[in-house]
């Protein structure tokens, strides 16, 4: 996948639950470290950076195990979704440059109001599986036609009525 985007920044805990929807008896810090592990490799394909934003709940430390990324545990004053929304305003003129990954819709709308480019945890962790850098959310069959949706998703083009529609559908009756 080409980007345009020099910096992805993640929503940390909204895409663990999307690459790994059913929680495991892992340790939390496992399933980070696995999730910091697939977006290194995808890091590294795309020559971007990538900062991963976690709810640090009072351990305010910003570090990297694996460096290059670029890893913020906000403290307990502030969460990753005000973290995220705050780095959206001070970017200024170079916020055309990010893409926010996060389901969640108030990030979204403040990051898209400020112009920057946004993806859904869900439309991002597919990728991330069609890459060869993650498993699939399911096990099962993707449907082939769906590539080309999941590509306008990542560069953040809308998708028309019908292609909302067919993974509305998808989605509903739990194929994915």
């Amino acid at each position: 996948m080409k980007t345009a985007s020099r910096e992805f920044v993640v929503d940390g805990y909204n895409l663990i639950h999307k690459l790994i929807p059913s929680p495991s008896a892992s340790p939390l810090e496992q399933l980070r470290l696995e999730m910091e592990k697939k977006l290194l490799s995808f890091q590294r394909k795309n020559r971007c950076a990538v900062t991963i934003v976690y709810d640090g709940k009072g351990s305010a430390r910003e570090h990297s195990s694996i460096i290059p990324l670029h890893i913020v545990f906000t403290p307990a004053t502030k969460s990753a979704d005000q973290w995220i929304i705050d780095y959206v305003k001070s970017l200024n003129t170079n916020v055309k440059k990010v893409t926010i990954v996060s389901s969640d819709d108030e990030i979204r709308r403040y990051s898209e109001a400020f112009g920057a480019r946004c993806i859904k945890s869900e439309a991002f962790a597919l990728k991330l599986g069609e890459n060869g850098t993650s498993a699939p959310l399911s096990e099962g069959k993707r449907r082939s036609g769906f590539g080309k949706t999941i590509d306008k998703a990542v560069r953040g083009e809308p998708l028309s009525d019908k292609e909302v529609a067919q993974w509305a559908e998808l989605f509903t009756r739990g194929k994915m």
